[in-house]
């Protein structure tokens, strides 16, 4: 009996080449086969930018001037997908990053499996996978010529090293755990809040500062960062952490309900910030119940519960069957899946973890305006906090089912 339950544990190891190989036929089928509609927006706008930067020197959003609007992981990475496979046909070179997207969301997804492995075992880790290779929108982005992909598997990666840091505390998990933070930080800004999370669980853990590979950590983060640093320095004038476009989305998520009250022809863009933070003393002066009820509650059913982000996918898919399911595999993941961080770290430590990292970064999000995108960064919590319960269960029942075997053997 023994046997064949080491041989299912380690079957898991062996799956999950089947998991990640269906996941990127998935993904390559879609990005290859579907007739993606002309590119507008902000991808439009970090095309332009690559292209700027190599014919000009020019590093500028939205602007032929010098700014800081947006990181320079994104448009560099498009950069240099631009000077290897050009750009003069545009849509080539758009399949060419499409196809890079799905390495990249297969790499996440690989990720998630190695965490779920650490923090529970690798039957966890594959069904937290399996979930990530079906889920809808990890199946959406990677048509998109977005941060997304690249980011989350930069940010999944930092959250496998940061898992190691905690167990194992070697020095080198510290240094790429830093420097795979400010590669993620450099895609999304907003990663920077994580990196705090691991040594917070290391001074739980052993009720002591490690001060010297708080300092390692942090020196690799900073000696990634540092060109970013020095180029606003010069360009810039002046120091800027991370960068200077977070000012619109905050100023729009000050809007309760999205009743249209906030005067869009008449605002300073340069103090959007400015303005949302009046916004919101005012508003919680004359309305609070109103604007407590929106930074909390509202703006998480807002993101998580107002559709889905897979609305390419779905035309691609043109079977209403699969949907429905994908659409409710996604509520369950929302509705279960909150539920159980909630409730799982006063039962286990290892649910902890993902619980914190869960809800830093629902707590940053609930600052902004409540995009549906912003979720993919938090949906494999969810997903890994789900396999772990299920796991966990299964092990009970194998528990209780060897048990009664044994006594009626005796």
């Amino acid at each position: 009996m023994a046997a064949s339950g080491n041989r299912f544990k380690a079957a898991a190891k062996y799956l999950i080449v089947i998991v990640l190989a269906v996941a990127f036929l998935m993904r390559l089928d879609y990005v290859t086969k579907y007739n993606f509609p002309e590119i507008k927006n902000d991808q439009y706008y970090y095309t332009v930018m690559a292209a700027q930067i190599i014919e000009d020197g020019v590093y500028g959003y939205k602007t032929e001037t010098p700014n800081a609007k947006v990181p320079p992981g994104w448009p560099l990475f498009l950069v240099g997908i631009f000077k290897v496979f050009g750009y003069a046909d545009m849509n080539h070179t758009l399949t060419v990053i499409r196809v890079f997207n799905c390495f990249f969301s297969v790499g996440m997804i690989y990720f998630i499996y190695l965490i779920g492995g650490r923090l529970f075992n690798r039957w966890a880790g594959l069904i937290a996978a399996a979930i990530a290779t079906i889920y809808g929108p990890y199946l959406f982005v990677t048509g998109l010529i977005l941060t997304e992909n690249l980011f989350l598997l930069l940010f999944f990666a930092t959250i496998y090293y940061q898992i190691r840091v905690i167990q194992d505390n070697r020095v080198s998990d510290h240094i790429i755990a830093g420097a795979l933070a400010a590669a993620a930080t450099l895609v999304r800004p907003n990663t920077i809040i994580i990196t705090v999370v691991p040594y917070l669980f290391l001074w739980a853990k052993h009720k002591k500062l490690f001060l010297k590979q708080i300092a390692i950590g942090a020196g690799a983060f900073a000696i990634l960062m540092l060109p970013w640093w020095i180029r606003n320095l010069i360009t810039m004038d002046k120091f800027i952490l991370l960068s200077q476009g977070s000012g619109n989305p905050f100023l729009a998520g000050t809007e309760p309900y999205f009743k249209k009250s906030i005067p869009w022809n008449d605002i300073d863009y340069d103090h959007q910030t400015e303005l949302g933070i009046e916004r919101i003393k005012q508003g919680l002066k004359d309305d609070p119940n109103t604007w407590i009820r929106w930074f909390t509650t509202g703006k998480t059913k807002a993101m998580f519960l107002r559709g889905i982000y897979a609305a390419h996918y779905f035309v691609y898919l043109d079977f209403k069957p699969w949907e429905n399911v994908l659409r409710t595999l996604h509520k369950f993941l929302v509705y279960w899946g909150m539920s159980l961080t909630a409730i799982m770290p006063f039962i286990r430590r290892p649910y902890r973890f993902l619980a914190v990292h869960f809800f830093l970064f629902l707590g940053v999000q609930l600052l902004f305006i409540p995009e549906t995108r912003y979720t993919l960064g938090m949906m494999p919590f969810l997903m890994l906090t789900v396999a772990g319960v299920v796991t966990d269960l299964a092990g009970l029942g194998w528990k209780w089912y060897s048990a009664r075997r044994t006594v009626r053997a005796a």
